[in-house]
Formats: structure tokens, C-alpha cells, sequence
């Protein structure tokens, strides 16, 4: 109290303030300054790093990568995706940023599919699930243009790579879906990823039925087709991908298309498209396996219709060409 009365005039009106936010609980507001990111030191480092991951330097003995440092890399992962995502769009290191944050995602990829580190899923060791990752990713992307390069590569990411044990790809096709905000970039999207489809089956051709390859290649083939058919379910115009869907995927047996596109337009929601789809099958004179034929049962009662017409032409899907 004494040191109060001796204060000056003006310092007692500054302190008087603080005083009456402390009796009514208000704490004052301290403004947090980000630190800046070292985008430099980042440029060298991550290269670096990318390279040892993909040599095993962090997983097999070797004279580059220390021993006691070999389980850090998913702090150094976690770091670096924390720093690019901090680097503001109008910086001159956005687009730069973006690249490196996609070449971080594709080494996890990777390492799904290949010991690089002491882990059968890089994205759940660094913190990330999967799909949320690619949506930084995507987000990011596009923040530089709905371009067709753009398009292109994310496409294949929905499709290619590897996945993590907690994904699938299909996780990854619903949030570059979700990004493809207008009817344009929709049909734009759909083009490219026939254009991959088709520099697949291409490199396809030529294999044997063992060939090493073959199965990478009609996976992204397969993957790609259900892209397309969702794409054209956003659009409100599903004769684009349907009859596509059946022509182009690699099943040898076509009840498994049926059941795959099914299953992917459950998972849209889309129950009356999900019928059609049914018979549009049927009259291509494929047979459903036994719980499908149960499901379209149960779906035909719920909607209250009849069961006496399963091969109705379904006019909307009956020999439609994209």
C-alpha cells in the first residue's frame, strides 16, 4: 500500500486497471509472436533427410545416421511438417513448402509398404492419421491453383503409394472429393484421371498374368475408377462413371466390380443409386453373391417397393458411354 501511494498520478491509473481485471477474474491478454521459420535450414535438411529414409539409413546399420539418433526420426518428421505448415501463403517459400510437404507425405507413403524405419506405419508414428495428412496436403495444393499438374498429382496420390495400416484409399478420394469445390474442376478431375488410367493400361499391356508390376498397376487402375465414379455422383450425373466403372476395372470376375461399386456408393449414401446400380448388373447378367442379394432385399422393402421386377431396364444407367 505504501509503494502505491508513492507511485505518480499517471503510474497509479495504469496499475489501477490491472488491479480491477485481477479482482474480476480477467487475465490480460499477452499477444504470442510466432518465431519465424528458418525455411533455409529446412531446404537443407529435409532433402538430407528424405534421402537417408529412402537408403534405410534409419532402420539398418550404417555409418551415416548414428545409432542413438536412428529412433528420432519421427520427432524430426513431426518438426518439419509443424514448421512448413507455419509458412504463410503469400510467403515467396509457400510454393517450395508445399513440394517439401508432399515429398515428406510420399516418403511416409513409402514406408508403408518398405522397411525404412522400425515401424510398419510411419503415419501413426509421427502422430498423423493418413487422410488428414493429405488433406494438409491438398489444401495447400490447391491454394496454388486448380491447375491440371495439380490435379493430376494429387490423383494419383488418392490412388498409389502405400497406405497406412488405420487407412484406406478410398479415405483419401473423399478429401480431394471434398476439394474439388466447382463442376469445372469436378470434369477436369474425372479427364486426368482417365488420362492416367489409360498411361497404366499402357504400361499394363505387355505384362504377363505374374508379372512383377501387374498388380500395382490394375490396384491404381481399379483405385482410379472408383475416383471417377464418386466424382460423377458429386455431379449429380452417375451414368458418367457407372458404365465406365464396369468397362474399365481389372476384375476378371465382374461380381467383384458389382460389389465394389456397391459398396462405394453406400458409402455415399446414395440408396436409390445403390438399386439401380443392383440391376444394372443383373442385366449384364451378373449373378450377386449371396449377401447382396439379401441387402437388395431388405433395401427394396425399406423403400417400399417390389420385388417381382429385379431387371427393370433402369433406363438412367442402360448402356450409357462416358
Amino acid at each position: 500500500m505504501e509503494v502505491y501511494k508513492n507511485l505518480t498520478k499517471s503510474r497509479k491509473e495504469e496499475l489501477d486497471d490491472v488491479i480491477i481485471g485481477i479482482l474480476e477474474g480477467r487475465e490480460e491478454k499477452k499477444e504470442i509472436k510466432k518465431a519465424p521459420v528458418n525455411f533455409a535450414q529446412l531446404e537443407q535438411e529435409i532433402p538430407f533427410f528424405l534421402e537417408n529414409a529412402y537408403a534405410q539409413n534409419y532402420f539398418a546399420p550404417n555409418r551415416v545416421i548414428p545409432k542413438n539418433q536412428r529412433s528420432k526420426w519421427r520427432f524430426q518428421v513431426k518438426s518439419y511438417i509443424k514448421e512448413l505448415d507455419k509458412i504463410p501463403s503469400d510467403s515467396q517459400d509457400y510454393s517450395q513448402g508445399v513440394k517439401l510437404l508432399g515429398d515428406l507425405y510420399h516418403m511416409l507413403c513409402y514406408g508403408c509398404n518398405y522397411w525404412i524405419f522400425s515401424t510398419d506405419d510411419p503415419f501413426r508414428s509421427v502422430g498423423w492419421r493418413q487422410e488428414e495428412l493429405f488433406g494438409v496436403l491438398v489444401k495447400k495444393t490447391f491454394y496454388l491453383g486448380y491447375t491440371r499438374d495439380n490435379i493430376k498429382s494429387l490423383l494419383l496420390d488418392t490412388s498409389t503409394g502405400g497406405l497406412s495400416r488405420e487407412s484406406l484409399y478410398q479415405g483419401n478420394m473423399f478429401v480431394l472429393l471434398s476439394e474439388l469445390k466447382t463442376s469445372d474442376v469436378k470434369y477436369m478431375a474425372i479427364e486426368l484421371a482417365k488420362e492416367i488410367i489409360d498411361e497404366k493400361k499402357t504400361k499394363l499391356k505387355p505384362l504377363g498374368k505374374w508379372a512383377d508390376g501387374r498388380y500395382e498397376l490394375e490396384e491404381a487402375i481399379d483405385n482410379l475408377c472408383e475416383m471417377i465414379l464418386m466424382i460423377s455422383i458429386a455431379l449429380n450425373e452417375p451414368e458418367l462413371g457407372v458404365d465406365y466403372f464396369f468397362r474399365t476395372c481389372t476384375d476378371t470376375d465382374k461380381e467383384i466390380t458389382l460389389y465394389k461399386a456397391l459398396r462405394l456408393i453406400d458409402w455415399m449414401d446414395e440408396d436409390e443409386l445403390w438399386l439401380d446400380v443392383y440391376r444394372y448388373g443383373l442385366k449384364k447378367k451378373i449373378k450377386p453373391r449371396d449377401n447382396l442379394v439379401k441387402e437388395y432385399t431388405e433395401r427394396i422393402q425399406a423403400a417400399g417397393e417390389k420385388e417381382d421386377e429385379p431387371e427393370e431396364d433402369c433406363e438412367k444407367l442402360k448402356g450409357q458411354k462416358v
